[in-house]
């Protein structure tokens, strides 16, 4: 049992070194979106930019921390096991590099040569001069997508060697870059500020992590020698969970499409809301997955079935306790935060109703969002082709019917929100049912206990945040002015601390294995 408390409390630990270092990260995201709300608020410039800046970050989940991570984490986790010199997952390492500059390369060129084809292809702009400044746009932002795949190859890397600090702190620095080009260069170059700021970062956060690649043994050179059977053997696990990473891709993109089909700012709400939704969903999922599929994929190497039951189980726990309450904010306090920290300059409060409406549809489905991402790697440890794939087609399915169904009623846009968490919850329910299966048992009583702590831990949050409201219903009007904006952060962290305080008194997994971790140094 004080192996099993020591192990969670290093899991733990771990994990919040990623949660603060992503939650950094994520505040100059935010910095970067008030931005550009600030300078373009709604406009259709704001919506050629959030058009284009989603299509090399639709493709990184195909070629870096998605699909291609998850090929790549468990093969380099079992050549380190059958190969503790490290010969063949340098070689692995190399060979993949190369792979990513093969593909890649001729992609990049095309957009620099053929931005519109690209654009009229992907986002069927209907105004001129949306298409004319999202051809532009596209010239600068696409290339981000090399850099990003090999900055994931090397943040995959890294976290197979239980290295987490240095790739959690790298997308700071792209964050950084895209909030300076944006304060010192928009009123030069307006928008494409934007796509400067994307390449500059995209360098920055590859050239961060090589120096802890070479501390490792390895070095950060292309090998084209493709017959190195660790790496046919990812590139086999990477083809279906390509097609699966592509079928989600896919479907966000018809999102996109959709979006632009409805009124002018449609298309910002929807991004502007996916900014907010991601924000619990990249600090807290990411964070519980980067730390869990390393170790999942080497237990399944060691053949440890024991204890990949006890990770998958601890994995359940953790993001249902950090997830349900950042759904009860989300959906309760979303209109007032969006408010306080976009509503400025040339955004207006109808943008904000507009974007909080479409939060709202995120937040019911946000803690089924990260219980599919969780289980699907999963099934990626397991090196599974048949699951993540049909599972992806299955939620790709329902999210475009759904869509097609609810833009057509009075929801318009959040519509497809709605439509979105509709789809993971039946995608998650069919993943733990499979779950179940692959594993025998799932120690169901401590998932149940941890869901019912969560539930009582977010009532007292609940119930503060009602109150306010009842208070101040129309604070949000002015939530962008210094005074407004300032009480509607303090009451966001008060009622963070709320829940913080219940989950103690509940003796919640995830902050008591903390507590014990700090008790014991």
């Amino acid at each position: 049992m004080g192996e099993e408390e020591s192990r969670a409390g290093r899991t733990s630990f771990s994990a919040v070194v990623v949660m603060a270092c992503t939650a950094a990260s994520r505040l100059f995201g935010y910095v970067r979106s008030a931005l550009i709300a600030l300078y373009f608020g709604a406009s259709g410039d704001a919506d050629a930019l959030n058009a284009v800046y989603m299509i090399p970050n639709n493709l990184r989940k195909l070629f870096a921390e998605g699909a291609f991570a998850s090929a790549f984490i468990p093969s380099l986790a079992t050549a380190i096991n059958e190969d503790r010199s490290l010969e063949r997952s340098r070689e692995l390492v190399r060979s993949l590099i190369g792979f990513l500059l093969v593909v890649l390369v001729p992609f990049v060129a095309l957009s620099l040569a053929f931005p519109r084809a690209f654009v009229a292809v992907l986002l069927q702009f209907p105004d001129p001069h949306k298409a004319d400044t999202a051809a532009q746009l596209m010239r600068w932002i696409f290339n981000y997508i090399l850099l990003v795949s090999l900055s994931g190859l090397v943040q995959a890397a890294l976290n197979t060697h239980g290295s987490f600090a240095v790739p959690a702190l790298s997308p700071l620095l792209f964050t950084l870059a895209t909030v300076l080009c944006l304060v010192f260069l928009h009123q030069r170059y307006s928008v494409l500020s934007q796509g400067v700021g994307v390449l500059a970062g995209g360098v920055l956060q590859l050239a961060f992590q090589v120096p802890a690649l070479r501390r490792k043994g390895y070095r950060f050179l292309p090998s084209f020698r493709f017959r190195n059977p660790d790496f046919v053997r990812t590139i086999k696990l990477w083809v279906p969970y390509l097609v699966s990473a592509s079928i989600v891709a896919v479907n966000q993109q018809i999102a996109q499409l959709f979006a632009s089909w409805l009124e002018n700012g449609s298309i910002s709400a929807v991004n502007n809301s996916v900014l907010f939704f991601q924000i619990p969903i990249g600090i807290f999922t990411a964070s519980i997955v980067t730390v869990l599929f390393p170790r999942m994929s080497r237990q399944v190497a060691d053949g440890d079935t024991a204890a990949l039951r006890g990770s998958v189980s601890y994995g359940i726990q953790s993001i249902l306790v950090l997830l349900i309450p950042s759904s009860v904010l989300l959906a309760l306090f979303g209109r007032e935060i969006i408010s306080a920290l976009l509503q400025r300059g040339a955004f207006s409060s109808d943008n904000t109703l507009m974007t909080s409406r479409a939060l709202t549809g995120y937040a019911v489905g946000l803690a089924s969002m990260g219980l599919y991402t969780f289980l699907q790697r999963f099934f990626y440890s397991l090196k599974s082709f048949a699951v993540p794939l049909y599972s992806a087609g299955f939620v790709a399915a329902v999210d475009v019917a759904a869509s097609l169904i609810l833009i057509r009623t009075p929801l318009r846009v959040s519509g497809l929100a709605y439509a979105n968490s509709i789809s993971f919850t039946a995608g998650f329910i069919l993943l733990l049912v499979l779950a179940f299966r692959r594993l025998g048992s799932l120690e169901a009583l401590p998932i149940l206990r941890s869901l019912g702590k969560a539930l009582v831990g977010s009532i007292p949050m609940a119930a503060g945040l009602a109150l306010f409201l009842r208070w101040k219903p129309d604070l949000w009007l002015h939530g962008g002015g210094l005074r407004s904006a300032a009480l509607i952060c303090v009451v966001a962290a008060a009622a963070v601390a709320m829940t913080l305080g219940a989950y103690v008194a509940l003796r919640v997994p995830f902050v008591t294995e903390l507590y014990r971790r700090r008790v014991r140094r």
